[in-house]
């Protein structure tokens, strides 16, 4: 993972995770319960320059903000309405994951939003957004999405197809309960006749549904208890499957999965920013949710494949 895209390794916290002996509820541990590890994150910083616009879609109320990187990026502020702070959480772990499987993700970055600059832009006030940090995922220009209302065309050539059964086991060990057809951005590649497939809005990873059928991202310990549960099959999810050669392809991404070291997924969770609210309980049992997911993944996956 390269710093630019929100990585989790900086040498700085490499080197607390050498010297601190590796017991998660020692990792997690501030002095101060407020105070995390996010200042040794991001090493280089950007600013926002101009509010572009809201975006037309999205629970989170997102908006299109230009940085001053000279990059466009579309926001998810901490405290917005409707999902909470917590769909950060589980977009900024769930990217963080997606990065260690190469799997195709916008480039994003935490990114720092001043009281200033909310105050100053009338739409930003009326949602009355908390100044700090915030998630920042970098606009895939030009793009289209899948049509939501018609079958996926069958001729479509996606050139990363390779990735493609990646997404389903990644889904299944963060347990994402939202892969829609919008939620995939097609960028045109015309000297390879193609597209590129990007998967994007991880909000409702390590989240769940209530009686009613209402999802909900605010996760607590007690939540992450009853997961995993085996993902249900949408025509998205038979659309991707068919770019895979044979299941191999499938396991292939599950092996890669249960290596990763526990010490890997810890810095991540660690490096949540300390202004969105995880505990140290509630880090530990993130934690523990993604270790005790990746060991069912073998399973879960077999049960999709043969119900696919």
């Amino acid at each position: 993972m390269r710093p630019d895209q929100g990585s989790s390794c900086s040498s700085a916290l490499n080197y607390i995770c050498r010297e601190t002996p590796w017991n998660i509820q020692s990792f997690f541990y501030f002095p101060n319960e407020d105070k995390g590890r996010t200042d040794l994150m991001h090493p280089k910083r950007i600013r926002p320059v101009q509010h572009i616009r809201a975006m037309p879609r999205g629970s989170s109320r997102p908006q299109k903000i230009l940085f001053s990187d000279g990059r466009q990026y579309i926001v998810k502020f901490k405290n917005n309405a409707r999902q909470g702070t917590r769909a950060l959480v589980n977009e900024y772990v769930a990217g963080q994951l997606a990065q260690l499987l190469s799997l195709p993700v916008p480039r994003f970055k935490v990114v720092d939003i001043p009281k200033t600059f909310i105050q100053s832009n009338k739409i930003l006030s009326q949602y009355a957004f908390t100044p700090g940090h915030q998630f920042a995922s970098e606009v895939i220009h030009p793009c289209e999405q899948l049509p939501e209302t018609r079958p996926i065309p069958k001729e479509l050539n996606i050139v990363n197809r390779s990735q493609c059964p990646g997404i389903v086991v990644f889904d299944q060990w963060i347990h994402n309960i939202d892969r829609l057809k919008r939620n995939v951005l097609l960028q045109p590649q015309p000297r390879k006749g193609g597209y590129k497939l990007y998967i994007i809005d991880h909000g409702h990873s390590f989240s769940f549904e209530t009686p009613s059928h209402k999802r909900r991202c605010s996760w607590t310990p007690y939540t992450l208890k009853f997961l995993p549960q085996k993902i249900k099959p949408n025509s998205l999810y038979n659309w991707i499957a068919r770019h895979a050669r044979n299941s191999d392809d499938f396991f292939k991404f599950v092996d890669h999965i249960q290596r990763i070291p526990d010490e890997r997924i810890c810095q991540i969770i660690a490096s949540i920013p300390h202004d969105w609210n995880v505990s140290r309980g509630e880090r530990t049992a993130l934690f523990t949710y993604l270790q005790r997911a990746k060991k069912r993944l073998p399973r879960l996956i077999a049960r999709y494949l043969r119900k696919s």
